[in-house]
């Protein structure tokens, strides 16, 4: 060993480590009297002083920080990973005790960027120091240049200072080393409603407390613990509690209360014994007696309603088939004599009292239970429930009944269907129920049907007309559709044997309803014919009236004198004459236009001679008056059409 390694060697063994009131681990230097805490470099590893990373704690949770990468971890790296063979081969010289001493000495240097967990993980590389743990930054103002004096760490005791740090075991796993931790709790009767600093003054000087080496280890191992033992100590209430119900129920049980007893009779009948003292406090046992009766109670009342249930059930098999006209007077002296002594006491003909109480314990295997007895409203329901079976029994025999009777007249009605359907070849659309009825007024299935709700024989003659009419219809169309493709042209005057030939080749029709088909389509042909002979009527008739018109716009007009002869060569050149092609319907018109033009000469001729009279009666100035006026009306052209206007509603042939 040279100089310098002996000179390391005295550096670190004046070093010495001790722990805080708060858990924190801090250094003293024999030989200078100083206190910090930082761990000094004599005291790390040499893979501690040359690793880049630096180990700091964050709410109890150690996380390690890169001072090269910037970089922060949850997770210890690698290369701080125990090497206890390496350590060995660096420092053969080194005592076991201080090497051990060396290596679980935590540390604690200035605040780095602690790691963000993924659940809060934000874009800031370097976290706040108001992010960090109080005492870290406790710890980060003590580096600076100026350092307060009440930061500094305590002075360790005088009765420590010339000691020499004792050796530690080392364990294998974590896991054996939080064991020896925990045991060391145990030892020392930490319970779990303790704190940390209350634990750090009973277990502080023990020596197993640094099985754990870092103080975050040290304080997650102690919160495990104590909600462990949190845990214990309920699991120890709750056997407690139990044990003390069993025992208080098993002396209720002993005791002769009722659903209606109250706390201060159980405290005066048990207030001296044993159990009802366990319980604490009074409260207590008054919520014990109340789940008591609770209990009970549900059970008693489970009880009551399967007992009565089975009492009704016995009293509704009694009465058996009640007929629907029974009264209840009756059923209830039935019953009443039945069943006496299964009913509640105020029912009973000599029953018990009315004030007689149903005790847990006494009357536990009695069956005297008064509110278990039978009631008026039992007795009154088992009445209804029978007349309500009786009543249900009665429809149901109703219903049977109308479901025969229409089950039977359904079967006539269909009877009466095969009885149309053998008739059907002699049906055509215009076969009426007077022509069929003749052929069925003797058969049975047709006087079954007499006198028979719903369908009656006509009316299911109707419907087989309709649905007979109904296809005929569709085959009639098929036909005049095939003929309509093939060309074929039916006439008023076409033979039936073509259309049977046309249809034998075209359409499958049967051979009865063709005759009908014929008849129908030669109706069909003779309307159209009949219509198109109506529209040439028509026709003829318009264009005799355009003549007519015409010959009174003739310029001259025709005289009353005229004659065909006369006019013939200037009519002959109108259209409408062409138009007509038939002179002598064109002379009859123009004989009854002459007429007109006549007549109208004639009437005008009276108006002329009747008013001759009256103007000799006038005065000159009223004569000339009546001239003007006269005069004027004959130059009024509306006049003059009007004289050549046919009178309204007048026709010509």
């Amino acid at each position: 060993m040279n100089g310098s390694q002996r000179h390391d060697q005295g550096a670190s063994l004046a070093w010495i480590e001790y722990t805080s009131p708060e858990g924190r681990a801090y250094y003293f230097n024999r030989d200078t009297r100083v206190t910090t805490w930082e761990k000094p470099d004599e005291l790390k590893t040499p893979q501690e002083r040359d690793s880049v990373w630096k180990e700091y704690s964050k709410d109890g949770r150690a996380y390690w920080y890169n001072t090269k990468t910037k970089q922060s971890t949850w997770t210890r790296p690698d290369a701080l990973r125990p090497q206890p063979e390496a350590a060995d081969a660096d420092r053969p010289d080194e005592p076991n005790g201080q090497a051990d001493v060396a290596a679980r000495q935590p540390r604690v240097e200035s605040p780095r960027p602690m790691p963000v967990s993924p659940a809060r993980r934000t874009s800031a590389r370097h976290p706040s120091s108001e992010s960090l743990p109080a005492a870290e930054q406790r710890v980060g103002s003590d580096n600076n240049a100026v350092r307060g004096s009440r930061s500094r760490p305590p002075v360790p005791p005088s009765s420590a200072l010339d000691t020499r740090p004792s050796g530690r075991r080392e364990y294998r796993t974590a896991e054996e080393a939080e064991k020896v931790f925990a045991d060391m709790l145990r030892r020392h009767n930490v319970g779990g409603d303790w704190s940390w600093e209350q634990m750090l003054r009973a277990v502080a000087n023990d020596p197993d407390y640094r099985a754990l080496k870092t103080l975050p280890e040290r304080k997650d191992a102690f919160r495990r613990f104590a909600s462990a033992a949190r845990e214990v100590e309920r699991e120890t209430r709750r056997a407690e509690q139990r044990k003390q119900r069993d025992e208080f129920f098993a002396l209720l049980d002993s005791l002769p209360i009722s659903e209606y007893t109250r706390f201060r009779k159980v405290r005066h009948l048990a207030g001296d014994r044993a159990e009802f003292l366990a319980v604490p406090s009074d409260k207590e046992r008054a919520q014990l007696l109340d789940a008591y009766i609770d209990e009970h109670v549900a059970r008693l009342g489970e009880e009551r309603r399967q007992t009565r249930s089975a009492r009704m059930r016995e009293a509704t098999e009694f009465l058996g088939t009640l007929p629907v006209s029974a009264s209840w007077e009756d059923v209830k002296e039935r019953l009443v004599a039945q069943f006496d002594g299964q009913l509640m006491p105020i029912l009973q003909r000599e029953g018990v009292p009315l004030d007689t109480l149903y005790f847990f314990a006494r009357d536990k295997d009695s069956v005297s239970d008064p509110e278990s007895g039978l009631s008026m409203l039992d007795l009154m329901e088992v009445y209804e429930r029978a007349i309500s079976d009786a009543e249900r029994r009665e429809a149901e025999q109703h219903k049977q009944k109308r479901e025969l009777k229409h089950r039977t007249q359904r079967q006539h009605r269909d009877a009466f269907r095969q009885l149309l359907a053998e008739h059907s070849a002699q049906f055509t659309p215009t076969t009426t129920w007077t022509e069929f009825y003749p052929q069925i007024k003797g058969d049975a299935r047709y006087l079954a049907m007499l006198g028979q709700p719903g369908s009656s024989p006509l009316d299911l003659f109707w419907d087989q007309i309709e649905l007979l009419s109904d296809e005929l219809y569709h085959e009639r169309k098929r036909l005049e559709s095939a003929m309509r493709e093939h060309g074929f042209g039916m006439q008023t005057d076409t033979p039936i044997d073509a259309v049977r030939a046309f249809a034998s080749g075209h359409c499958d029709l049967p051979a009865s309803h063709l005759d009908y088909i014929y008849e129908q389509l030669v109706i069909k042909a003779r309307r159209r014919q009949d219509e198109e002979d109506e529209r040439r009527q028509r026709h003829r008739r318009r264009q005799l009236e355009d003549f007519k018109y015409a010959l009174y716009k003739l310029e001259p007009a025709l005289a009353p004198e005229s004659t065909w002869d006369e006019e013939k060569a200037r009519i002959g050149r109108l259209p409408e004459f062409k138009a007509v092609g038939d002179e002598a319907a064109c002379r009859e018109v123009f004989d009854l236009a002459v007429e007109r033009q006549r007549e109208r000469a004639q009437q005008r001729l009276r108006k002329r001679r009747d008013s001759e009279p009256r103007k000799r009666s006038r005065s000159p100035v009223a004569a000339a008056a009546g001239t003007d006026k006269r005069s004027r009306r004959s130059d009024d052209p509306d006049d003059a059409a009007d004289s050549s206007e046919l009178e309204e509603g007048e026709m010509v042939g």
